[in-house]
């Protein structure tokens, strides 16, 4: 049995986009972005832009294939059936084994160090890792003992973490208080003049922005995939670059900008204890480790297809990887092998992190730059489906792909700008896993034909 049942609905496509792309990176990337901006609130606000037009017409590009087609396998699929099926393979494999759970680690790491805040545990980075861990294993059982409960806890997530945004939304429009001083203790940062510098800020901002496109990955599970894929492609990401566009404004605004400077990724929890006080803030600051937890969730919940998908179009060994348990509804070898890899990952970030290999970034942000090459190869095909006639709304197979074109663009300059060694070796071990997918896919079709 290969074929899930349908039980997913548009509202769980909606909140599988807010659900991992919102939670996570604008909490503890925000005070980056303020950073490369040197402090500039109208130079965040601006790169938040670029960041939300980057997905507002990412998705109404990708919304051309999910016209066409609703299939398993996700943005790789569009490629096999559209594109070349060795590239196919060979992203499916960059998606599988670097990008999605690379991301999956450092969102499970980030809990974890908002977990130690919220219960003062003063943790290493060993301890970090170790609970990060821990909350990976815990959404692995989740999502395979009951894929229902996993959907059912994403809608509930991605419900529970806007409360946090938009109380610093309604509050910071219309804060007039004074800026807190910084704490004792912490060196002061000052605004300052960064030149183009600022578009290094491209590079936090994308992980912030990430995994608008994984909803795909359930698209052969919802009730009515063509109809709710374009659904939650439109509205997803105009709820998203609202939701960011006002929280970093009401950030700089309640704390100032070199207190956000100053206190890093603590800032939230500053201004949450702030408006709150330390009672009322420390239970805000759950809302916003479940939060983060929903992130992680969905890309566990997307990333356990992989393997199975790409298995079943020949991209990975068929077999056991192919098949779908009969009472779990997902493949439960499928799941594993997601789940070691991005164990893996954790070792690599937690590597990065201990020798500061990254400085302030991490190993997710390099991948999902190298991913904004593949989707400069999807808005190119799509403007050609345009111009053979397939693909006839202008705006979403013209337009909107030459805007998605431009922006993924910067992201690649600005991750050059920001850390041209560490973008050219973890962009060299990403070629590597495409090359070998694409290989695998090559060996796997020569064996076919004979």
């Amino acid at each position: 049995m290969n074929q899930p049942k349908k039980a997913y609905s548009l509202l769980t496509a909606i909140a599988m986009i807010i659900g991992i792309v919102v939670g996570s990176g604008i909490y503890f990337k925000a005070d980056d972005i303020l950073t490369y901006t040197g402090g500039s609130l109208a130079l965040g606000l601006l790169v938040l832009a670029i960041g939300a037009s980057n997905i507002v017409f990412g998705s109404l590009s990708l919304s051309e294939y999910a016209k066409l087609d609703s299939s398993s396998g996700g943005v790789p699929a569009y490629m096999d059936r559209f594109i070349n099926s060795h590239l196919a393979a060979g992203y499916g494999w960059f998606l599988a084994f670097a990008m999605m759970p690379s991301v999956a680690a450092v969102v499970a790491w980030a809990s974890a160090i908002y977990t130690g805040v919220l219960f003062s545990w003063k943790m290493d980075l060993t301890q970090q890792v170790l609970l990060g861990t821990a909350y990976i294993l815990l959404f692995f059982g989740l999502n395979v003992l009951s894929r229902v409960l996993g959907g059912y806890f994403q809608t509930l997530t991605m419900l529970i973490k806007m409360v946090p945004l938009l109380l610093i939304v309604v509050i910071g429009l219309f804060w007039s208080a004074p800026h807190p001083a910084t704490p004792a203790g912490l060196t002061v940062i000052e605004p300052s003049s960064v030149g183009w510098g600022w578009l290094s800020a491209l590079v936090p901002l994308a992980f912030a922005y990430e995994g608008w496109n994984y909803v795909v990955t359930i698209a052969p599970e919802l009730k009515h995939p063509k109809r709710d894929l374009i659904r939650a492609f439109i509205i997803g990401p105009i709820i998203i670059l609202a939701t960011y566009l006002l929280f970093f404004y009401g950030l700089v605004h309640i704390l100032g900008p070199s207190f956000v400077l100053s206190t890093g990724d603590q800032a939230i929890t500053y201004a949450l204890t702030s408006l709150l006080g330390d009672r009322a803030g420390n239970l805000i600051l759950v809302v916003v480790i479940i939060s983060m937890l929903g992130v992680l969730n969905g890309v566990l919940l997307a990333g356990m297809r992989m393997p199975q998908a790409m298995a079943e179009k020949g991209m990975l060994p068929k077999g056991r990887l192919e098949n779908i348990h009969p009472k779990y509804q997902v493949s439960v070898w499928a799941a594993l092998l997601f789940t070691a890899v991005t164990l893996g990952w954790m070792l690599i970030h937690y590597l990065t992190q201990h020798f500061q290999v990254m400085g302030k970034g991490d190993v997710s942000e390099i991948t999902i730059v190298f991913n904004y090459l593949f989707y400069i190869v999807l808005y190119l095909h799509v403007i050609k489906l345009n111009r053979e006639g397939i693909a006839t709304n202008r705006f979403t197979s013209v337009f909107s792909p030459m805007m998605g074109i431009l922006g993924a663009a910067m992201v690649v300059l600005g991750s050059l700008l920001a850390s041209p060694q560490s973008t050219l070796f973890f962009g060299c071990i990403c070629v590597l896993v495409v090359t070998t997918g694409w290989y695998y896919s090559y060996k796997h079709q020569q064996v076919m034909k004979k």
